[in-house]
């Protein structure tokens, strides 16, 4: 499952969850790689120093967002330290989920990077059109409205992953609706997997 920033990607994984799906969420895989000692944390120190570290020798996630997004070297170098580290954590949990008939992987930037592509059997794509999805990273997040664009522009444009994508959701109406789709690709996917 793949969507933009604000897309709704967080309450479809909630709806996946309500019906008994594993979900692997490349997002939080980033967020605990990153905690204080562990490894991505390591890697980023190692690279930049204590540039990114707040007082409590955490590291400060809104100073490096706002870099990443403003600077094409600080980007592509932390993501050649996470990205390697993110997907051999995924195959990890993928290989504990064996037995499940199917599971989801909410993976940001699907199209963007080729590696989870060989991975998968069918992506989603959750979609929204960009003013909703501004307004909500900006009720949110409380980020500057320029990064809010800087993360929207980063990403491949909506057509675009629209023309990729195995199946699209819109969620640009109300989360009942949103459920309802939600429901129905699970039913639908299961009724296929019946079939195999």
């Amino acid at each position: 499952m793949t969507g933009g920033i604000g897309s709704g990607k967080s309450e479809a994984s909630k709806l996946f969850e309500e019906l008994s799906v594993p979900i692997i969420d490349l997002d939080d895989i980033a967020h605990r790689i990153t905690k204080k000692n562990c490894l991505g944390y390591i890697e980023i120190i190692k690279y930049f120093g204590k540039k990114y570290l707040d007082t409590n020798k955490n590291i400060n996630r809104k100073n490096l967002k706002i870099d990443i997004f403003n600077s094409t070297k600080v980007k592509k170098k932390i993501e050649s330290i996470l990205h390697p580290i993110i997907l051999s954590e995924c195959k990890k949990q993928i290989c504990k989920y064996k037995s499940e008939k199917f599971i989801v992987i909410v993976i940001p930037l699907l199209f963007e990077t080729e590696n989870y592509l060989k991975i998968i059997d069918e992506s989603l794509f959750v979609d929204c059109n960009e003013d909703i999805q501004f307004k909500r990273v900006s009720d949110r997040d409380n980020l500057d409205g320029s990064l809010i664009k800087s993360i929207i522009n980063s990403q491949l444009s909506r057509d675009q992953k629209i023309k990729k994508a195995d199946t699209i959701i819109e969620n640009n109406h109300s989360k009942a609706l949103f459920k309802e789709e939600i429901y129905r690709y699970h039913n639908n996917l299961k009724l296929r997997i019946g079939k195999k």
